[in-house]
């Protein structure tokens, strides 16, 4: 009777229990787990001015690329090319605490302290067009290959002359990585040509007036000068004008005894005029949309714990636009 009853009273207990759990199971339902928010992401963008049409096409590749992410971008920066008018926008996102700051340094050393502040107050930074000396502070730099742009321009150069005769560069002031470095690529690729002479490389300030001045100068010292390399799009344009003014202006479809083969770096709109009406015969074209897309993609990468995919130093490369592939490399001119 004793075992009976303990059997008896345990089929009643779990009666109870299976009835207690049949209840709980269609009654008010268990409260779900909550879903872990997703982070939201502001990376700071400053280019090296606003205004330039080369980073208003980084600006519209960033955009579509954290568009496409999902983050917050804040573009922001100055119109004029100076370190010291730069360094407060960079200080200002610092405040904002924005998550990641991209940057195209307007000095190669000067802007160092700058973007030391931000690493300190925790915020990782990467460069894009121009860069550092001290690139071991960046979580990565993108640009283009402008060594072997300027080296390009070099051999384009020598064949346009026949390999013998003077040449001359406009250049930018020194202490900006990407111009520097378009000059040493064009100055030793052109030493390996040892009937050509470079008889001037003047300093434009930025400026096409000042480039056409200096055309001026080099074409009244150097009347012989064949070829001019101009490392951007001021220098371009400026000496476009010097040679125009001069008649020293030089033709694909009809080169001349007298003329002056022009060559020029990058390709926006003023200089693709001057590509079409004869006044400029050479582009070297970089790649301004794909360089921001990418430096949006690899701060979302850092962001997200993507650090694997992240390549530190990375070189696009440009490409050589004249008249005759113009229309197949239309795509790569700036906005």
């Amino acid at each position: 009777m004793k075992l009976g009853r303990l059997i008896g009273s345990a089929i009643t207990l779990a009666g109870a229990a299976a009835l207690t759990l049949g209840v709980a199971g269609w009654g008010a339902p268990s409260a779900a787990p909550q879903a872990t928010a997703k982070p939201h992401f502001t990376i700071g963008f400053i280019p090296g001015i606003t205004t330039d049409p080369f980073y208003v096409s980084m600006e519209l590749g960033a955009k579509a690329e954290a568009k496409k992410l999902g983050v917050t971008l804040d573009w922001t920066g100055n119109s004029q090319w100076n370190y010291s008018l730069q360094d407060p926008y960079i200080y200002g996102l610092i405040a904002k605490k924005v998550n990641f700051l991209v940057v195209a340094p307007d000095d190669l050393h000067a802007s160092i302290p700058a973007l030391e502040k931000a690493i300190a107050a925790g915020i990782p930074v990467g460069t894009v067009d121009t860069t550092v000396s001290d690139q071991k502070i960046l979580k990565f730099m993108i640009t283009s290959n402008n060594i072997l742009g300027g080296e390009y321009a070099a051999r384009w150069v020598a064949q346009k002359i026949g390999y013998k005769g003077e040449v001359a560069v406009v250049n930018d002031e020194p202490g900006i990585s990407t111009t520097d470095l378009r000059n040493e690529g064009f100055l030793t690729q052109i030493k390996k040509y040892p009937h050509i002479k470079v008889v001037a490389d003047e300093m434009t300030n930025d400026e096409p007036s000042v480039a056409e001045t200096d055309v001026n100068s080099i074409m009244l010292a150097h009347p012989s000068v064949k070829a001019i390399y101009a490392v951007n799009t001021q220098a371009g344009t400026g000496a476009a004008d010097a040679l125009l003014h001069l008649h020293r202006g030089q033709s694909l479809a009809h080169p001349t005894k007298n003329g002056v083969w022009l060559i020029a770096y990058d390709a926006e709109p003023p200089e693709v005029t001057d590509l079409n009406n004869g006044s400029i015969q050479a582009l070297i074209v970089q790649k301004p949309a794909l360089e921001g897309e990418m430096a949006v993609q690899y701060a979302y990468d850092y962001l997200t714990g993507k650090k694997n995919l992240i390549k530190h130093t990375n070189y696009l490369t440009n490409i050589l636009v004249t008249k005759a592939n113009e229309k197949s490399e239309s795509q790569w001119f700036y906005k």
